[in-house]
């Protein structure tokens, strides 16, 4: 790739309370130092993060690299989709520092956290190889009054919410970093949900509307609506098509054949079995209502669906630029 004229203007956000350790920071700060023209601010709190990106946008910043889990840059994209302060959307780099890094996994930025980094500032030195520039919708979900409750690229309830509030209790402090993490919560909420254990047998009563057809009413095990086309250990949303932007898929407590449904259900492969009248729906959408009583996460943060007056709707907010440079 030939180098640009003048290098990207590139504006770095650390957030300390991501991942396991303060090594991660300590390795960031210290490839930027000898970066000229980079900005660097670690943020610790919300009214922080807004008034960087405000810096940021006076600075000319065009590239936005996020050093933090996928919570923190939903943080960050929920801010420049909903009161942006640069006239064009910048560039967004999501790099893997978190305990939960799905949506950088996504646009390629695997390995760890320093190589991450070295590629991101060689790709600003013109010197990168191959490089991705990936759109991707932005979920929000808002209540009936219209007030933001949260934004994120992957939306979950159920049995989702159970497998985050296990990786909480028992894998975030000192549990396997990477795929291994998510993957080992997954297997145990899988078991749990097979096995009737509590904590992770509950269905979900909610009922689900959209712009078109008739609303699903009912018991379901799981729901989720992604803006990402790959998850985590290869897992992918189930279904495409429609033509909407987001991927959804709910699947009802009646729905037979679950543990046979499994493996394809989460390679992304729709069987004879999965179909609406058996209980499996997905199928693309731009938007959604949700009316239910419980926990909702986007991104791995938790949120309640009573914090705001119901029904929820969920809906693609805006979009943002992801930048990727795979290994």
């Amino acid at each position: 790739m030939p180098a640009p004229d003048s290098p990207p203007r590139l504006g770095v956000i650390s957030n300390p309370h991501s991942g396991h350790n303060r090594r991660g920071l300590e390795a960031v700060s210290a490839l930027l130092a000898g970066a000229h023209g980079v900005h660097h601010v670690v943020t610790r709190d919300p009214e922080q993060l807004a008034a960087t990106l405000a810096q940021f946008a006076r600075d000319g910043v065009d590239t936005l690299a996020v050093n933090g889990g996928d919570g923190s840059l939903a943080r960050v994209v929920g801010l420049l989709v909903e009161r942006s302060p640069f006239t064009s959307m910048p560039l967004v780099c999501a790099l893997p520092g978190g305990t939960s890094n799905v949506t950088a996994a996504d646009t390629g930025m695997r390995g760890g956290l320093p190589d991450a980094l070295a590629r991101l500032l060689a790709w600003r030195r013109g010197e990168a190889g191959e490089v991705r520039r990936i759109v991707r919708p932005v979920i929000g979900v808002r209540g009936a009054d219209g007030r933001a409750l949260g934004h994120g690229f992957i939306f979950g309830a159920g049995a989702v919410v159970d497998g985050i509030e296990y990786w909480n209790r028992r894998v975030k402090a000192h549990g396997p970093r990477g795929d291994a993490g998510p993957g080992l919560a997954l297997a145990r909420t899988l078991w749990g949900m097979l096995r009737g254990h509590e904590g992770f047998a509950e269905p979900l009563r909610a009922r689900i509307t959209e712009a078109s057809g008739a609303p699903l009413d009912g018991e379901f095990r799981l729901i989720v609506a992604s803006a990402l086309e790959r998850l985590f250990l290869g897992i992918h949303p189930f279904c495409d098509e429609g033509t909407g932007r987001l991927l959804f898929t709910a699947v009802e407590r009646r729905a037979p054949h679950f543990l046979r449904s499994l493996p394809p259900l989460l390679a992304g492969r729709r069987t004879h079995r999965m179909t609406p009248v058996n209980g499996y729906h997905s199928h693309r959408i731009d938007a959604l209502g949700l009316d239910f009583d419980g926990v909702f996460t986007l991104d791995g943060e938790l949120y309640r669906s009573t914090d705001a007056p119901r029904p929820l709707h969920l809906a693609v907010a805006g979009e943002v630029r992801l930048l990727g440079l795979p290994r």
